[in-house]
């Protein structure tokens, strides 16, 4: 028996690398690299080729990936691309190509989200507050709220689906210690894209299930959720108000602004891809951007900032991949919501969930630039839900 935990535990370390260490260590994606290649090791060891053959004949996203991954290198070398983006995205590939989804199961998925959520929380408050730093993390805030507004929509749609009442209540609860953590980041762009993704989850909700409401949970839901907004509104209403502040100043013509940044990154673009439609600039935008500067066509602000990214992914994809990384983007953001037929119901709602979630915050940041959020968006879309073999997971 200790055996086969230690096997399960071993095949299982990238996922227990994403809910624990990823969430507290600042380089903690090259750590999840070494975490994925003794995964892979141990499943070859005891599944032989067993899940890769499965897994390529089943698995429609994995080939999508290995397409992406293979122009992510020839654009690696033809113009140059951040090392850190490609090697997340295969090592992700790997995983999702060797990895057991049948390991996966709903109590396995339940203890993951419930440390994320607690550490998460932990995480956020200690520099928040107990340090008293503000967004000033030794982890970037935006994608770490990315990865907790994904923690807190899994968690809503285990508690949602489970028939069983104290997994609804441990499953709620993280949803809303993941919340919390989430608005602690401040992330107004992620915040943009968790709120669309839980009308999402309530439309669909609505909308398939035969709603059975109790006086004693729906009295529970109303205190917890009304307690989180009483603790969170000095946060949100400080939030708003610097962004109507940032507002002001567009309308007024300062563009120097945190939005009026990301406004003139997003507006350069048509002028940096000129005659590089195609295929993009890679890392050579920046030379690109060097010359606008000089011929008057960008601002003094917008040139002091060097953008390591436009702030957009749609943008980003555009400026240095060309129109076939967009295009790329868009099948990986589309293509497991086509995957959806013989999948369970758990897996319908992450689904849809996390693409909702990933495809509106991608209008304000790069959420698949960033190592964390490539393993959060790869690991479960292609390990868990674009799978069939996990029916039991609504019973489980």
């Amino acid at each position: 028996m200790f055996k086969k935990y230690l096997i399960n535990g071993l095949i299982l370390l990238p996922f227990i690398w994403l809910s624990t260490g990823m969430l507290i260590l600042r380089n903690g994606d090259k750590t999840m690299v070494a975490m994925i290649i003794i995964s892979v090791i141990t499943t070859l060891l005891v599944y032989g080729l067993t899940t890769l053959k499965n897994n390529i004949s089943t698995n429609k996203l994995l080939w999508l990936l290995f397409i992406i991954c293979g122009y992510f290198l020839f654009s690696y070398y033809y113009h140059g691309l951040s090392s850190r983006e490609i090697r997340s995205f295969i090592a992700a590939t790997l995983l999702v190509a060797i990895f057991p989804s049948s390991l996966l199961t709903k109590k396995i998925i339940i203890w993951f989200t419930v440390i994320s959520a607690i550490i998460s929380l932990c995480y956020s408050y200690y520099y928040t507050f107990y340090l008293g730093l503000g967004r000033h993390w030794p982890l970037n805030p935006i994608p770490y709220g990315t990865i907790m507004a994904s923690i807190s929509i899994i968690a809503l749609s285990l508690s949602l689906t489970s028939a069983n009442t104290k997994e609804k209540m441990i499953t709620f609860l993280a949803f809303i210690l993941s919340s919390y953590a989430l608005i602690i980041t401040e992330s107004r762009g992620v915040w943009l894209g968790y709120l669309f993704a839980l009308a999402v989850i309530f439309i669909i909700f609505i909308t398939t299930k035969k709603i059975k409401i109790t006086w004693r949970n729906t009295v529970v839901a109303i205190i917890v959720i009304a307690g989180v907004s009483v603790i969170s509104k000095p946060l949100i209403s400080q939030r708003l108000s610097q962004t109507q502040q940032e507002y002001s100043d567009i309308k007024s013509g300062d563009l120097a602004t945190s939005i009026g940044l990301r406004l003139q990154m997003w507006f350069s673009a048509p002028m940096l891809i000129e005659h590089h439609e195609l295929l993009g600039q890679g890392n050579q935008y920046l030379t690109s951007l060097d010359n606008l500067y000089h011929q008057g066509r960008i601002s003094q602000s917008l040139y002091d900032a060097q953008p390591p990214h436009f702030h957009n992914q749609y943008v980003d994809y555009v400026v240095k991949k060309g129109i076939v990384g967009l295009i790329l983007l868009l099948f990986l953001l589309i293509l497991p919501l086509r995957l959806l037929k013989n999948t369970s119901t758990l897996q319908r709602y992450i689904t849809i969930s996390l693409v909702s979630l990933f495809a509106v915050a991608s209008l304000t940041d790069v959420p698949l630039n960033h190592g964390q959020t490539i393993f959060m968006y790869i690991f479960w879309l292609g390990c868990f839900t674009t799978t069939s073999n996990n029916e039991h997971a609504d019973n489980d």
